[in-house]
């Protein structure tokens, strides 16, 4: 693809460095930059978002009237022919003014943890001003656990290749923790809905160059109406994970930045763990359905890579319920 030749013919840019940004699972992104300003310039993957005209679209209403006291929200420039999605070589394309100076950040602090969830409380009281009414969800079925099982139970059901012998083990774990996911099942089934981010990843904020502030919070494809607690639990299994990479030898939940943001968030603590080990429990039946599919929905590194993230997220279950069940002892 001549990354160049779009960014001129539709917004009439001439880049002087376009690197890409590989940090996404799902759209192809890329820093541009330009003598004088820099965008960001993103693919949209229209496999997994089958309407990205529609998407753009509600998106692009929600830049204009979401009001965000103390964030940056994004901001998507249109093209010549005043469009903020684009099709290019059978491609769907949009372009973002960057939001700099700023920085993500591999791991935080408490501090990082407390600013972040803080600047979530205030995405949600944002989003809670905005007409959702007739909002459609950018992928179907996103946020709906009883089909992510469906999908699961289907794909090892029918399934015939060494992939589900090697992945007996994560198998076996899913199926020790199936009740944890019915619990929160039952429990989107039954909460209030609201417009939600539903990806608050630590990818997805934006601090400044010192970490001592957040300024945007990013990514919003996902962005549909569920319940917060799904906003509270992806932030817990995020933040509170030392990550993919992490030292097998040492423990993988971190129990500090558990604590800060149950703090920050100052809501049921009871809920809030539901939503955590739910999420979390989804994410690890995700990666897995991925990889027993072999590899159709994120972008892997090798043909093992969903495997161990899945393996990855089943232990950090493991060590939040460990936590949640001795060390703090409470009622249930």
């Amino acid at each position: 693809m001549d990354l160049k030749a779009l960014l001129f013919e539709e917004w009439g840019l001439q880049p002087t460095q376009i690197s890409p940004i590989e940090e996404g699972l799902i759209n192809h992104t890329w820093l541009v930059r330009t003598t004088t300003s820099n965008f960001i310039l993103q693919q949209i993957n229209a496999h997994v978002f089958n309407e990205p005209g529609l998407l753009q679209q509600q998106l692009q209403g929600l830049s204009k009237a979401v009001i965000l006291p103390k964030l940056i929200p994004l901001q998507f420039l249109p093209s010549k022919s005043e469009t903020t999605c684009v099709e290019f070589d059978n491609q769907f394309y949009r372009l973002a003014a960057a939001i700099t100076p700023s920085k993500t950040l591999a791991t935080v602090t408490i501090e990082n943890s407390k600013l972040a969830a803080a600047a979530l409380l205030e995405f949600h009281a944002a989003l809670g001003q905005i007409d959702a009414q007739h909002w459609k969800a950018p992928i179907s079925g996103f946020l709906d656990v009883g089909q992510r099982l469906k999908v699961y139970q289907d794909t090892i059901r029918n399934i015939d290749s060494d992939r589900k012998f090697k992945a007996s083990s994560a198998i076996k774990l899913l199926d020790e923790n199936w009740t944890f996911l019915t619990d929160w099942q039952d429990f989107l089934e039954q909460a209030p809905q609201a417009l939600i981010h539903a990806d608050p990843k630590l990818g997805n904020y934006l601090f400044d160059v010192n970490g001592q502030k957040v300024r945007a919070l990013i990514d919003w494809d996902t962005i549909q109406l569920g319940s917060p607690f799904y906003d509270y639990g992806d932030m817990i299994r995020s933040f509170c994970s030392r990550g993919e990479d992490a030292d097998p030898e040492q423990p993988l939940f971190r129990e500090e930045i558990f604590e800060v943001l149950l703090e920050t968030f100052q809501l049921e603590e009871v809920k809030i763990f539901t939503a955590a080990c739910g999420v979390i429990l989804v994410q690890a039946l995700r990666f897995l359905t991925d990889y027993l599919q072999h590899d159709i929905y994120y972008k892997v590194k090798d043909e093992q890579h969903n495997l161990r993230r899945a393996l990855n997220q089943l232990r950090l279950a493991e060590e939040l319920k460990a936590y949640w069940f001795t060390t703090r002892r409470p009622t249930r």
